[in-house]
């Protein structure tokens, strides 16, 4: 990515392992990734492909069974004297993530909102408890502002609202209160994990366009992990494309979408369904990801790229630029790799989900 920028958040260099009965996964292999002030960002991919434990590794809670190899999460913010401070996140212990970093300047908000809520508090103590325990906020100040969170996520009738209890609540209500306690204390990015997964279409949409307003309104940053394209056409700014536990094309999401470089976003963006035909078969990408239990030699999706080179058997592509913003791995972009086109059925498809999710 354009290195130029006021960042709150870059990730460089990130490799991340995780110990198995059955060995070592390499789980995240050199992910590099970085987000403006007041932008969003998306991580795209298909399951396991490693969105959620970029995030979770950047913010301390990866599982335990997860190590670190390499890398760096630097996180640029202001701290209580009001003075600008970049620290690396991967430095800090669980204690003081949770103290300093977690809740208070960044906030997550997770797929499903009925794991998320403690259904023995009532929705105003756990709006209320960040701010309290972060803050030290009065009671009365903090019913105060948690009453005003729900109204401005949509609640109705907050005031009743806030002695509900989850099981009380729908789905899409209970999304919404989710999005409240993560609004509760002012963070600077807000990380958004598959958020309207377990909700109905019409839900989904509300729930989109609902962030995007609280983001606009109070100019924070957001990361949206997903495999929904569609959903990334919406909301973001920038997209990152991973595949095999690294990032394989970036950029601004017009170039991504319009002029998308590598062949597994060929692949990615041609599966969606084209609501224009009748044909109920849907496009999908041949073979499987490889294993991570093995060291990958060469392109990691070489096996399933019909347009793999010589050379992808044996060494690793580097990012090759397209502008300032747009980057891919993928052999195709060297100099001396042969003219390589998308195939014009692919594009067909694109340009109708495009046009789509307008």
């Amino acid at each position: 990515m354009n290195e130029k920028g006021d960042f709150i958040l870059k990730v460089e260099g990130l490799s991340v392992s995780f110990a198995t009965t059955a060995g070592k996964v390499h789980a995240l292999r050199n992910v590099d990734f970085a987000v403006r002030r007041g932008e969003t960002v998306a991580i795209v991919g298909e399951s396991g492909s490693g969105k959620s434990v970029t995030v979770k590794t950047a913010i301390g809670i990866l599982d335990t069974n997860g190590k670190v190899e390499a890398g760096k999460a630097l996180f640029t913010f202001k701290n209580d004297k009001g003075e600008e401070e970049t620290i690396d996140l991967l430095t800090l212990s669980k204690k003081q993530m949770r103290r300093t970093i977690n809740g208070k300047r960044i906030a997550m908000v997770f797929q499903d909102p009925m794991t998320s809520l403690n259904p023995t508090m009532t929705i105003g103590d756990q709006i209320m408890e960040g701010m309290i325990w972060h803050f030290k906020t009065p009671k009365k100040e903090a019913w105060k502002r948690a009453v005003e969170l729900l109204d401005m996520v949509g609640i109705t009738d907050p005031e009743k609202r806030m002695k509900n209890y989850p099981h009380q609540l729908s789905g899409g209500m209970r999304q919404r209160v989710v999005i409240a306690i993560a609004l509760s204390c002012n963070p600077d990015l807000l990380i958004c994990d598959e958020p309207t997964t377990a909700l109905d279409v019409t839900i989904q949409a509300k729930i989109l366009e609902l962030i995007k307003e609280v983001q606009q309104k109070l100019g924070i940053s957001v990361i949206y992990i997903t495999h929904d394209l569609g959903v990334v056409a919406k909301v973001a700014d920038f997209v990152n494309i991973m595949y095999a536990g690294k990032i394989v094309e970036k950029g601004r999401v017009d170039e991504v979408y319009y002029d998308p470089k590598h062949p597994y976003t060929w692949g990615l963006l041609s599966a969606l369904p084209d609501l224009e035909t009748h044909d109920e078969r849907l496009y999908t990408i041949p073979g499987s990801p490889p294993n991570l239990l093995h060291t990958i030699k060469g392109d990691a999706f070489a096996p399933r790229n019909e347009f793999a080179l010589k050379i992808d058997e044996i060494a690793e592509p580097p990012m090759f630029w397209v502008s300032e913003t747009h980057c891919a791995a993928t052999w195709l972009l060297d100099d001396n790799a042969p003219k390589v086109e998308m195939p014009k059925e692919l594009r067909v498809r694109i340009d109708r989900m495009l046009k789509e999710a307008k």
